[in-house]
């Protein structure tokens, strides 16, 4: 004789356990067909216009003294205008241009150069600009720009300029 354990009825426990699982999910299912099929378009508005009308955002006012006295400033008190200064005072950064190439034609001097800032390729003919520099000149060895007074010369780097390094 078969002696009777837990593990003989193990798979009939498994079983049933798997039959209430199926039978919950049916359920589960059905009501929630159920609510789709009941959502009517008349319904819709009373739930929309009920949290329109629940909540309304404060005005700005309502806020001015978090303005006047910052959470986050050690003596509560708003930090000080910036100072402009002036155009012609500000630092005028340098160039960040790499010359790739050099094409010129009877019709045409053109730079292809990578801008370094962004990374990217550009192709600029002789009296375009770039970032407010005016390329003015084009060589077979450099190309030349200008804003205002000053001027910056960038050079195309080649093997034979690479040796002598």
């Amino acid at each position: 004789m078969k002696k009777i354990s837990i593990g003989n009825h193990l798979t009939h426990y498994l079983l049933g356990i798997c039959v209430l699982l199926a039978g919950i999910l049916a359920l589960e299912i059905h009501n929630m067909v159920q609510i789709q099929d009941d959502t009517t378009p008349e319904a819709q508005p009373a739930v929309e216009q009920l949290t329109r009308d629940v909540f309304t955002a404060p005005r700005i006012a309502t806020f001015s003294e978090i303005i006047e006295r910052p959470l986050f400033s050690k003596d509560r008190t708003p930090p000080p205008e910036p100072k402009i200064i002036p155009a012609a005072a500000a630092k005028v950064l340098p160039l960040r241009l790499q010359l790739e190439g050099v094409a010129i034609t009877p019709e045409a001097k053109i730079a292809v150069i990578r801008d370094l800032s962004n990374n990217k390729m550009l192709r600029l003919e002789k009296g375009m600009k770039h970032q407010g520099w005016d390329l003015i000149s084009v060589t077979a060895t450099g190309a030349t720009f200008k804003r205002g007074e000053q001027s910056q010369v960038i050079t195309l780097e080649t093997e034979k300029n690479n040796r002598g390094r």
